[in-house]
Formats: C-alpha cells, sequence, structure tokens
C-alpha cells in the first residue's frame, strides 16, 4: 500500500513538471509571435511614414509642377474657360491634382457633355473635351437646346445658335416628355441620314401630339408630314418617292398633308380631295 502510494505520487510529480514545460514552451512561442507581430507592425509604419513622406516631397517638387495645360476638342475660344474650370495654376504639382475633381469642374460647363483628364510626366495635364452637338430648340416652359440623344442641356440664351428645327407640343409638367424627346431625337438622326427628298435643313417644326406621334413641317413645303411613333427609316424613304411623284405630277404645292403612319402606303391629301 506504501509502494502504490510513492509511485502515485512520484506520477503527480512527473504530470506536473511535464504541465510546467508545456506551459514555458507555450509563453516562449507566444512571446516570439508577439515579437514578430511587433516587428512587423514597426516595419509597416516605417513604410507608411516613407510613403507618405515621398509622395509630400514628391507633389512640392518643383520638377513636378504643372507647366502646360494642353486643351482638346473645343474652339480655341473655349479653352481659356476650360482651364478656368479646371482650377489648375502653375502652384499645382501635376501628382497631387484631383482628376476627378477636375473632370467634374470642367462638365459643369453647359456647353460641355464630358471631360477626360490625364497626367503626362513630368509638367502637362491633358484635358479632352467631348463638347454638346445640338440638333433642335425645344419650347416647354422656356427655350431650350436638345442634343442627339433628346438630352436637354441647356437654356437658350441671346449668344446661342438657334437654326434648328423647332420641337412643339410639349409640357413640362408632363411625364413623358424625356420619351418624346428621345422619339424625336431618333427621327432628327435618321431623317439626317437618310437619302431624303427634303433636306434635313428644311426641317422648319416637329410637332408631338398627345399621343407621342410626330408631325413635321418644312420650310418651303405647304404640307405636314404624320411620321407616327416609329419605323421612320422606311417612312422617310416612302414619302421621298411620294415628294418625287407629286413634283412630276405639279401637285406638290397644292398638298396639305402627307400621313405616312400606314403599313403599307401613305396618304395625301389635298386642297379639295384625299389620295
Amino acid at each position: 500500500m506504501k509502494r502504490n502510494s510513492v509511485l502515485a505520487h512520484q506520477s503527480i510529480k512527473r504530470d506536473r513538471k511535464k504541465d510546467v514545460l508545456v506551459f514555458k514552451r507555450t509563453l516562449g512561442q507566444l512571446g516570439f509571435g508577439l515579437i514578430k507581430m511587433f516587428v512587423f507592425l514597426l516595419c509597416l509604419g516605417a513604410l507608411s511614414v516613407g510613403l507618405i513622406s515621398g509622395y509630400q516631397f514628391l507633389s512640392s517638387a518643383q520638377w513636378l509642377r504643372v507647366q502646360s495645360i494642353v486643351v482638346s476638342g473645343v474652339e480655341d475660344s473655349m479653352r481659356g474657360s476650360v482651364i478656368r474650370l479646371s482650377g489648375i495654376t502653375a502652384e499645382d504639382s501635376l501628382l497631387s491634382v484631383d482628376i476627378a475633381a477636375v473632370q467634374r469642374n470642367i462638365e459643369e460647363h453647359p456647353w460641355i457633355k464630358a471631360a477626360s483628364v490625364t497626367r503626362r510626366f513630368p509638367h502637362t495635364l491633358h484635358i479632352e473635351v467631348r463638347h454638346e452637338e445640338p440638333i433642335a430648340v425645344v419650347l416647354l416652359d422656356r427655350m431650350c437646346l436638345m442634343n442627339g440623344e433628346g438630352v436637354l442641356f441647356k437654356d437658350v440664351d441671346e449668344n446661342d445658335p438657334i437654326d434648328f428645327p423647332v420641337i412643339t407640343g410639349l409640357s413640362a409638367g408632363d411625364g413623358d416628355v424625356s420619351e418624346h424627346l428621345r422619339r424625336v431625337a431618333s427621327f432628327l438622326t435618321t431623317y439626317a441620314l437618310a437619302s431624303a427628298a427634303v433636306p434635313a435643313r428644311q426641317l422648319s417644326e416637329i410637332h408631338v401630339e398627345h399621343d407621342g406621334a410626330l408631325s413635321v413641317y418644312f420650310k418651303k413645303l405647304p404640307f405636314k408630314a404624320c411620321f407616327g411613333r416609329g419605323d421612320f427609316a422606311r417612312k422617310i424613304d416612302s414619302m421621298g418617292l411620294i415628294i418625287k411623284h407629286l413634283r412630276v405630277t405639279n401637285r406638290l404645292h397644292n398638298a396639305r398633308s402627307i400621313d405616312m403612319d400606314y403599313h403599307d402606303r401613305g396618304v395625301v391629301a389635298f386642297t379639295d380631295q384625299v389620295v
């Protein structure tokens, strides 16, 4: 009985010693891991400080100052406005220029559709501009210029060109105005690309009916042409054939309207009859 007690006591001492060794080994590993983590964070901090210091040095370096701003895509008369809108001065470093902010500033100009800004080291900032191209004047509660996507990009002022077709029949409170304008833009784009019997420069007015159908008036012709809501390319071509026939038969100036909103034909109304 005594022998068993001694063995059990020795076994307990061995287990305790083993536990102490395991604890010391674990503590050592933990301490080594903490040291490695500390060294890593120290190196990371030093690298960050180095990068920040390097960036600040480069940002203030004279040999990276903006010395030239090249603007393309606009006429010479507008380049000064683009440069002023950019907000860039000769004191700015090319490296520190906020490209996104410069683009936003330039695009605030109503005649600028989009701007792209790139750095060209060591001294040049290049600004490429897409200019708005109006294709019509829209009458709402005010006169606006519309581009080829059917977007109203500015109100008309006394210095703006207005020798474009006038869009009528729309109301500012109509929720379908955007859809109608896109349809008008589609018609005008299609008409400009077609070999129309009446040149696009002779388009005077496009009236948008309550259902969105388009009625077109010309500068030197007495009739209106009804084009409906779509299939414009076919209808423009068909109208050309009808106008040629009316010219040959000397009845062009007797026509009151040409309704092209049919699948396979056009209907011509004269002052005294419909054909």
